[in-house]
């Protein structure tokens, strides 16, 4: 595997921080350390932290819209993809790890990065009835929280996936 590029390594840097340590802890200095690159190298890339925060906020939109670019179109399997309780690849782990970043970041734009992360990755329930494409992203809202504090899947989840894709079939009327 290639290594990635010194913008990517700072991002990825970025990244792993604001998980462990929040972004009160993410200074130009540590995240340049973290990354292999001279402070310098990373003010290349991102000449601030507002900066730094806006290239993330960015390649977090661009990991949600190439999750959504491979996601199905039939309801019933939109719905199997949209709650499965585990990242399928390299790729939708990134983009899981990206949102918890996220979500530990105090930058002023990253609140709109955010909700526009949550729109898009729901583009695809779009297929589905209004009222069942809403119960099908709370639930996959709270998988995902679950999956984020640690708390693994309930043994009800496999039929309550069941019950929604079966509905999914349903003519509505």
């Amino acid at each position: 595997m290639p290594r990635p590029s010194n913008r990517e390594a700072i991002l990825d840097a970025f990244e792993q921080i604001l998980i462990a340590r929040g972004s009160g802890e993410a200074t130009l200095e540590v995240i340049a350390d973290a990354a292999g690159v001279s402070k310098g190298g990373l003010l290349y890339h991102f000449a601030s932290k507002e900066d730094l925060f806006a290239g993330f906020g960015a390649r977090l939109l661009a990991r949600v819209d190439a999750a959504i670019a491979t996601a199905p179109t039939e309801p019933e399997a939109v719905i199997r993809w949209y709650l499965d309780p585990e990242p399928t690849d390299s790729d939708e782990a990134a983009l899981w790890r990206s949102i918890l970043a996220a979500l530990h970041g105090t930058d002023a734009g990253i609140d709109e990065t955010i909700r526009s992360a949550f729109t898009r990755y729901a583009r695809p329930l779009e297929v589905l009835e209004a009222t069942l494409a809403e119960q099908v992203r709370l639930v996959g809202d709270g998988i995902f929280l679950n999956s984020l504090v640690g708390v693994p899947p309930r043994p009800e989840l496999d039929a309550i996936v069941d019950d929604l894709a079966t509905r999914s079939r349903r003519r509505p009327g």
